[in-house]
């Protein structure tokens, strides 16, 4: 799990660092006029800004998925422990109530 979020976080910045690098290189080889290449630029923006969103929410609902499996796992294992536990007492019970009736009986 913690390869995951690592993953995501340099896909991130990786995301970032190649949009940065992209509009400079647009700045520098763009045979468009300043306005032209400026709102190319802004509808490129907002494309990137879509995908990340959208990964982003990927990632939201991977992580959502993870977490109800875990409670789920969590739950199971508290279920299994309260049964021994359970279980330990009413054998815990019967010994003390043997023991009982053989002290009564003794007497």
């Amino acid at each position: 799990m913690g390869k995951d979020n690592a993953s995501g976080g340099g896909f991130v910045t990786g995301l970032l660092l190649g949009l940065l690098a992209g509009a400079t290189l647009a700045m520098i080889a763009a045979p468009q006029s300043g306005e032209d290449t400026r709102d190319i630029l802004r509808a490129r923006a907002r494309e990137a800004a879509d995908r990340t969103r959208d990964a982003a929410g990927d990632v939201s609902e991977t992580l959502s998925g993870q977490t109800n499996e875990l409670l789920e796992r969590g739950r199971l294992i508290v279920e299994r422990a309260r049964a021994r536990v359970d279980g330990a007492v009413a054998e815990g019970m019967e010994a003390a109530e043997q023991t009982r009736n053989e002290l009564q009986s003794r007497t």
